[in-house]
């Protein structure tokens, strides 16, 4: 959540330049002062396409596996866990983008409630972040002992999964929480607004302190899982093209059962849908630890790329799983009459 880190002695050259010259002016609200009104309409634009799409594909992804009483498996009970977490930095979050685009980093709620929403928006946008990146490892362990030891015991059952997804969410949360005691509405005098702030290192008296924090994200749960998911998929997709089946009759059709529930689309879905969040994300995790603050050029694709992967995911369930793709369509339909 580096865009809303705010450093006081953070100051440049540009930020100075404009509101008459006021000295104290952030780096990250000079970005927005010059931006022309066909500008912040075209990104308001592009933000509201992404919400609609977004909200309206991962709704229909959760009332589709709600519905069907056959896709309340453990694979479908990630998939909507990655839709809920979809759902909610659509929701919550992308409405104070938009407020961005339109009046900088302005913090238009005052009082009580707006030290509320200051501390809880953008805190559930970065639990919500390591909710996805923790599910889709979950996702690829499973899948790897479903093919790879088809003759084990599963994993994770319907149950044992949704105890799974309760603890991502509060480890999730317990890891985000240095980053929520670290926000708060700060006045600026010199512009006369609020602006709701990250600053680490005043929080915890350490100058240091978001340099190691947001190291200790990149390193535990942005790097190493993503280190893991494709360790996993390159086994699993040896392990598929070696396949073999067992001489054994009884065996073979265990193998054949176990495999079949983890089969080449729905791989082949899951390293896609990987590989779009990796590459939605990297720009938002590269900026979150090399620049402090963020460059203005930056900040508008890295939150838009970001973002954008929230309303791809549905289409891709749509592409690749049969399933989802019927679920969708008579949805739309009962929508329509």
């Amino acid at each position: 959540m580096g865009h809303f880190e705010f450093n006081n002695t953070s100051y440049v050259t540009s930020a100075r330049s404009l509101n008459n010259g006021t000295a104290d002016e952030s780096y990250s609200s000079a970005c927005f002062y010059n931006d022309t009104t066909a500008t912040r309409a075209a990104r308001v634009v592009v933000y509201c396409v992404i919400i609609l799409i977004s909200a309206l594909g991962n709704s229909m992804t959760i009332m589709v596996v709600w519905r069907n009483k056959t896709m309340r498996r453990t694979f479908h009970c990630f998939i909507v866990n990655l839709a809920a977490t979809d759902l909610n930095i659509t929701l919550v979050y992308m409405p104070r983008v938009i407020v961005i685009w339109l009046r900088g980093t302005d913090w238009l709620v005052e009082g009580i409630f707006g030290s509320v929403l200051c501390k809880v928006v953008p805190y559930l946008h970065g639990v919500s972040i390591l909710v996805s990146i923790l599910t889709l490892l979950t996702l690829a362990i499973d899948r790897f002992f479903a093919i790879v030891f088809p003759l084990k015991l599963e994993l994770f059952t319907v149950k044992s999964s949704k105890l799974v997804i309760a603890f991502i969410w509060v480890l999730a949360m317990a890891v985000r929480f240095p980053y929520f005691l670290s926000l708060k509405v700060v006045f600026h005098t010199s512009r006369s607004e609020f602006s709701c702030d990250a600053n680490m290192k005043r929080t915890f008296k350490n100058s240091n302190a978001r340099e190691i924090y947001y190291t200790f994200l990149l390193v535990a749960f942005y790097a190493l899982p993503f280190v893991l998911i494709l360790a996993s998929y390159t086994v699993i997709v040896i392990t598929l093209r070696r396949y073999k089946t067992p001489s054994d009759k009884e065996i073979a059709k265990l193998v054949q059962r176990r495999r079949g529930k983890a089969s080449k689309k729905v791989i082949y879905m899951l390293l896609t849908v990987t590989a779009a969040f990796v590459f939605c994300w990297l720009t938002y995790f590269t900026g979150q630890i090399v620049f402090d603050p963020l460059p203005c050029n930056l900040r508008f694709w890295r939150l838009f790329l970001a973002h954008s992967n929230s309303a791809l995911n549905p289409c891709l369930y749509a592409v690749f799983n049969e399933k989802f793709r019927k679920g969708y369509k008579r949805l739309l339909r009962s929508c329509c009459r």
